[in-house]
């Protein structure tokens, strides 16, 4: 029974994830650019004043690099007109990026349920989420050159051209919100992981994927019914897995916990959604970081005593060190610095709603990895 529920469960983890990638709807239907759409043509006047805006655009497009070619009925040449959506090849590459990122974000239960519970004395909740977010920052400004690079090629050209690059007062508040919202969330997982399995908190972590479309339907975002069957498919694989006979490890509290960052995360993509249209990805989640670490830092200043700290490190062995710091390494790089600046990008092509189905594929990735890596599967 308990292996049926598991191969139910990875089926409609995958089911989900295709349904993400073949459905040809769109959240927020691209209008399609059409100089015949703009008004009828009646005549003379009409036609001169068709040429006027013509080179009205001509001259716009001087001062922007994203255009997109459009076809002119009354002289049958073409001109360019900057881009105001995404195309078929940017909504590819926001499936590809959203796909990775993913599998990065799925890597982040088990390496922290690692470093709380597989080592012989497990470090402070609150100090190892201090560290995870000081690696992160650090990661930013080390790597500064190339993560912007990665970020812009990443964003779809429309939001490129209106977003803010500076770190100005648009910049600065949409960071620190994001921040906000990513440290109480980061915070609720960490103490509910170390109540509760690896495999568990990845699953009521996904709730997301059910709150993020509702959200959006409410402030009257259009939802294609296939979003709607791909988000029943993954939920369905979250209620077959609650119903787990092996609960080992587990507790309501934890469980508890991970639900309550599932409805925190869900209004960080939310947010990012909205304000990544606004701020490019570096400046906007190199912001959101260090605001993320220093609540984080201040947080663990506050609650975790020096002799709380130097009692782990000292009762610790080296090798329990290493494997708490590797893991720390690997959660603060590649989970809470690369991924969140291709998530920018990425979530912008795809959609809110639509990312969170792929997301939902993070509890198949997430037990893989624990299966391989801690045996919880087993």
């Amino acid at each position: 029974f308990e292996h049926a529920m598991r191969a139910s469960l990875l089926v409609l983890a995958v089911l989900a994830w295709t349904e993400a990638a073949a459905s040809e709807s769109r959240l927020g239907a691209r209008p399609r650019l059409s100089w015949r759409s703009t008004r009828p043509r009646t005549g003379a006047t009409a036609m001169r004043a068709d040429l006027a805006k013509i080179t009205a655009s001509i001259a716009d497009v001087k001062q922007t690099k994203s255009t997109r070619s459009v076809r002119v009925p009354s002289t049958g040449t073409s001109t360019s007109l900057p881009a105001t959506s995404n195309t078929d090849s940017e909504y590819t590459r926001g499936i590809l990026v959203v796909g990775g990122i993913t599998v990065l974000f799925s890597s982040n239960s088990p390496a922290m349920h690692a470093a709380l519970s597989t080592v012989d004395h497990s470090p402070p909740v609150l100090a190892l989420n201090a560290l995870v977010s000081a690696v992160a920052l650090v990661t930013l400004l080390a790597g500064w050159p190339l993560l912007d690079r990665v970020g812009a090629s990443r964003t779809p050209a429309a939001i490129a051209v209106t977003a803010t690059t500076e770190f100005d007062r648009t910049a600065l508040a949409a960071g620190a919100e994001l921040g906000l919202w990513k440290f109480l969330g980061t915070t609720a997982n960490l103490f509910g992981l170390s109540l509760t399995s690896s495999d568990h908190g990845a699953f009521l972590i996904q709730l997301t994927t059910l709150l993020v479309p509702l959200a959006q339907a409410v402030m009257g975002v259009p939802i294609p019914r296939r979003i709607w069957g791909a988000i029943a498919l993954a939920l369905t694989g979250v209620a077959l897995f609650t119903q787990d006979p092996d609960a080992s490890g587990t507790s309501l509290a934890g469980d508890a916990l991970c639900a309550l960052a599932a409805s925190l995360y869900a209004t960080y993509d939310l947010r990012l959604f909205s304000l990544g249209k606004r701020v490019a990805p570096l400046p906007l989640i190199s912001t959101k970081i260090a605001v993320q670490a220093v609540l984080s830092s201040a947080l663990a200043c506050a609650l975790v005593s020096p002799e709380e700290l130097s009692s782990f490190i000292s009762s610790s062995d080296p090798q329990g060190l290493a494997t708490v710091g590797a893991l720390a390494l690997w959660s603060g790089v590649a989970v809470n610095a690369v991924a969140p600046v291709l998530q920018v990008g990425g979530q912008q092509a795809v959609g809110a709603a639509r990312a969170q189905v792929i997301y939902a594929s993070q509890p198949l990735w997430a037990s893989l990895i624990a299966w391989a890596a801690l045996g919880e599967m087993a």
